[in-house]
């Protein structure tokens, strides 16, 4: 195990543009093309090299968006990241499931009625999809997507999972069990990592490796900024002119770029490139109060203003997605499974709300990926349509913004575009009544009419009841 930790670290610490390694030819019968996923956490438009920062904490991302496409424009599907993140895994608007809100963190994780929350039982995910066109599937990192058996990665459609369950706040490497939400992987013993992201870098990079004769998708959705954050001293020496909780964000952020690294150069140095499809997408807009940036954007994680739901992405695919372009319209996690669904020669699962990519960003297709865009969870909530946004804050009244021209929405409009207001306020009103009830609620419990009625007490058998007793003065 330590030969090949000594091996994943070094190969984390390579930036990719500036180095030349050696191809190795891919085994026979791997044609097939692969499928990167990685969803950034929590990582704000303004902490990345490829949207402006000059930070400088993602030089492999930025390596990688120099040889893909950025697109400018990307909207996590809900400002929470659980919601978020099922968007990306199953290519559907989360409210459209019931699944409006972030998984608990407390005490409703390990309730008798936890299998209430999350992604029910059997839906289908990008994971369930490519395995059954023959992909081998792996997951790692934070899953968030269900705290049950039932609901764990290697019950819906991954075969392969190194995970640390959604309520498990801890860095540190726990012994592998198989109770289905401990970190574990084939083979290794990760008690030999002193760190969380080191022991998960090197399930991703064995995956990739033993792997490479068959055609594969891996998502990796590591917990770079999910806090409490507590980065390596050798990270937080990178940013010496940094203060606070910006300080370890960036130092942070730069441990998660070099797993990315370390992923592609894995990639690379088993001939792979070639034929490996890279999509990497945040879950939600930055949170300022753990140090990361939204840049010129106002709102900040959990809000629906733009701050909240833009997030960085990325998508690289050799000989299909022209290197150095950029694309400058409205898209959502919930496109990232039909893209690589596509991409792979699969057609997505149905039914599905987002849509294949591809052909926009190849100027096939002139219009937009989508005509509007809805969020909502709980209180905030927001409706995209026609250049113009409608935001519904968590306190205050309601305002709308010229998008298109007013991305940092300093202006707002509502007073003196009435009939644009009214407008918005009722597309986002018949949206959101079509759509089923929150499965669960902000805090974790279940609505009244959500919860399954308990079964009536059984009754004794008649056969084993006792006779009745004798008086003994009879």
């Amino acid at each position: 195990m330590l030969p090949l930790r000594r091996g994943i670290l070094a190969a984390a610490a390579l930036l990719l543009p500036d180095t030349v390694i050696a191809q190795v030819p891919a085994a026979p019968g791997a044609e097939r093309p692969n499928a990167l996923v990685i969803v950034l956490d929590r990582v704000g438009t303004g902490d990345v090299g490829f949207l402006g920062s000059t930070l400088g904490a993602t030089p492999n991302l930025d390596a990688l968006a120099a040889r893909g496409a950025v697109l400018q424009r990307a909207y996590a599907a809900s400002p929470q990241s659980s919601p978020a993140r099922a968007a990306i895994f199953t290519g559907r608007w989360p409210n459209a499931m019931g699944f409006e809100f972030a998984m608990p963190m407390g005490e409703e994780a390990n309730a008798p009625d936890a299998a209430a929350r999350g992604l029910l039982p059997g839906t289908p995910t990008i994971g369930s999809q490519l395995a059954a066109g023959g992909w081998t599937t792996g997951f790692v990192g934070s899953w968030q997507m269900g705290v049950t058996a039932e609901q764990a990665p290697m019950s819906m459609g991954f075969g392969f999972d190194c995970f640390v369950a959604h309520a498990t706040r801890t860095r540190k490497p726990r012994p592998g069990k198989d109770d289905g939400f401990s970190l574990r992987s084939l083979g290794a013993v990760n008690e030999d990592f002193e760190r969380l992201e080191d022991a998960m870098t090197a399930c991703a990079t064995g995956f990739i490796e033993r792997e490479r004769s068959k055609p594969w998708l891996l998502v990796a959705a590591l917990p770079g900024l999910s806090p409490p954050l507590s980065p390596a001293s050798e990270d937080l020496a990178a940013f010496p002119q940094l203060e606070g909780r910006r300080r370890e964000m960036a130092a942070s952020l730069r441990a998660l770029d070099r797993s990315i690294g370390a992923m592609l150069a894995a990639i690379e140095t088993t001939g792979q490139t070639a034929r490996t499809m890279v999509v990497v997408i945040g879950d939600t807009g930055g949170s300022a109060a753990w140090g990361s940036s939204n840049g010129t954007l106002h709102g900040d994680f959990g809000t629906c203003f733009e701050g909240g739901l833009r997030v960085p992405m990325v998508m690289s695919l050799p000989g299909r997605i022209t290197p150095g372009s950029t694309y400058p319209h409205p898209v959502t996690g919930a496109d990232v499974l039909p893209t690589v669904a596509a991409a792979l020669g699969q057609a997505p699962p149905t039914p599905i709300d987002g849509v294949d990519l591809l052909p926009f960003l190849a100027g096939a297709s002139p219009g937009l990926p989508h005509a509007e865009l809805h969020w909502r969870a709980g209180q905030s909530a927001a409706t995209m349509f026609s250049g113009l946004k409608y935001v519904v804050p968590l306190d205050g009244a309601p305002s709308i913004y010229r998008i298109d021209q007013d991305p940092t929405e300093s202006v707002n409009g509502a007073e003196d575009s009435v009939d644009a207001y009214t407008m918005l306020r009722d597309r986002h009103e018949r949206w959101s009544q079509a759509l089923p009830p929150a499965r669960w609620l902000q805090d974790g419990t279940i609505p009244e009419a959500q919860r399954t009625p308990a079964p009536p007490p059984a009754l004794p058998d008649p056969g084993k009841r006792r006779a009745p007793k004798t008086d003994p003065e009879q």
